[in-house]
């Protein structure tokens, strides 16, 4: 099976951009289990419940990338308008990906 052009320069990325990869592939699998479980007519429950689990995945995804590019803004000199407006995106970014509360 032929690689996709942006898995080419994997193993040239930093390790935590390649950490963050795969943490993404192990929800994608997750994912594609529930969808199996849903054909299987598995019970509600143990659907219910990967389900919680992949979001939490993703959830966990979202805030390692978010931390990994708050240390390159931190690393890069916060002292400059443009790095303070992308941390201030970045900071937002977290808030919306921040699970809501139901009631």
């Amino acid at each position: 099976m032929a690689k996709r052009p942006a898995e080419n320069n994997i193993e040239e990325l930093p390790a935590e951009r390649k950490a963050v990869l795969n943490r993404l592939k192990r929800i994608e699998g997750q994912l594609r289990g529930i969808q199996r479980m849903i054909i299987e007519e598995k019970p509600c429950v143990e659907v219910l419940t990967q389900l919680t689990a992949a979001r939490n995945a993703m959830q966990q995804a979202c805030v390692e990338i978010v931390k990994n590019n708050l240390y390159k803004c931190i690393r890069e000199n916060t002292n400059t308008e443009e790095n303070i407006g992308q941390l201030e995106k970045l900071i937002s970014a977290l808030i919306d990906s921040a699970p809501q509360a139901t009631k």
